[in-house]
């Protein structure tokens, strides 16, 4: 094999990347970079982390951030879907413990600190992603930027986009809070800090219909749920809302000659599954173990990783049909009939 500078090349320093990253530096010898466009300082969306997500931060050697690094305990989630009453479940009853609510950008930056410390080299503010490397992980999130410059291409199958702010306060629920109205639905959590994400979840074309990029005309929108209103009654509005991709999307193929996709340039879900940092951090892992083996001159039989995407996604878009139908409310609601 030809000699290269690194082992592995992971292009993307989130939950993905440096769960694969991380991987590697606990369960192999392999030298790896770890490439990231920022330095972990702006704000970042995607702030509940399930359950179900725990054991895998255990199996990174990495649970212990949750607590360090001042995350808040998510005990139950709420939500006024299929009708205006707010229902309350609580995690209480849920084996696999409690959720959490996350500083995003201090969670992904703790992750890469520790792949840092643990003898992994991290380059931070890299806008070029060319490296000598014998294999590569792209976590790219949803662009797929290296997958589809070596000609994967991504399935689209909606337009779902976040508008997200974030208050200053605090509010009496800790938990998450998802609110349906005509054009899409609320999201809101309680963050470190006193601070509440608030995020309006519809279609690209009603944000340009309806303005809502523009913080007056969301504003205006929040008005119209009344559960979300009502949490962040009495806080202040510090930081006007931006505008996030949410589609639902498969990359087709998830992996190619020496190189294999993770996380959300693999397979991105609609934020309502809760589905995001848990698979993220669960095809690193997997995406690891994969490289691992190609590196080491064996068949990694990554049709098998494929195979795998292919049968969660497909999963996926069965339960989110069936939860979406479950609001009949705004069924001749453009947003609410397409999902029907």
């Amino acid at each position: 094999m030809t000699a290269h500078e690194f082992d592995v090349a992971v292009i993307g320093g989130g939950p993905a990347g440096t769960a694969a990253a991380l991987t590697l530096l606990r369960y192999s010898k392999l030298r790896l970079v770890v490439i990231e466009r920022g330095d972990y300082s702006e704000p970042r969306a995607g702030e509940t982390l399930a359950p179900a997500a725990q054991p895998l931060l255990e199996y990174l050697g990495a649970a212990s951030i949750l607590e360090e690094q001042g995350h808040l305990r998510n005990y139950g989630t709420a939500a006024a879907w299929g009708g205006s009453d707010v229902v309350s479940r609580d995690f209480l009853f849920v084996a696999a413990g409690d959720g959490w609510h996350l500083d995003r950008a201090r969670f992904d930056g703790a992750l890469a600190t520790m792949v840092r410390d643990r003898g992994g080299t991290l380059r931070t503010n890299c806008t070029d992603i060319e490296v000598d490397a014998a294999f590569v992980i792209d976590a790219t999130g949803r662009h797929a930027v290296y997958a589809r410059k070596h000609g994967a291409t991504i399935e689209q199958h909606d337009n779902l986009t976040g508008l997200v702010a974030v208050f200053k306060g605090t509010t009496e629920s800790t938990g998450t809070l998802v609110e349906a109205v005509e054009d899409g639905w609320w999201y809101s959590a309680q963050l470190p800090d006193e601070q509440i994400v608030v995020a309006f979840m519809t279609d690209a074309d009603i944000v340009r219909d309806r303005r809502l990029h523009e913080p007056e005309s969301w504003c205006a929108a929040l008005n119209e749920a009344r559960a979300t209103k009502q949490r962040v009654a009495g806080t202040n509005i510090v930081r006007a809302p931006s505008v996030h991709p949410a589609q639902s999307q498969i990359l087709r193929p998830a992996y190619g000659d020496r190189w294999i996709a993770a996380g959300e340039a693999a397979v991105a879900f609609d934020p309502l599954s809760s589905m995001g940092i848990g698979y993220a951090l669960a095809s690193g892992i997997q995406a690891a173990r994969f490289a691992a083996i190609a590196v080491a001159g064996g068949d990694p039989q990554m049709h098998l990783y494929g195979d795998d995407v292919a049968r969660h996604f497909a999963a996926y878009l069965v339960r989110k049909r069936d939860y979406y139908r479950i609001e009949q409310r705004f069924k001749e609601r453009p947003f609410w009939a397409r999902r029907h």
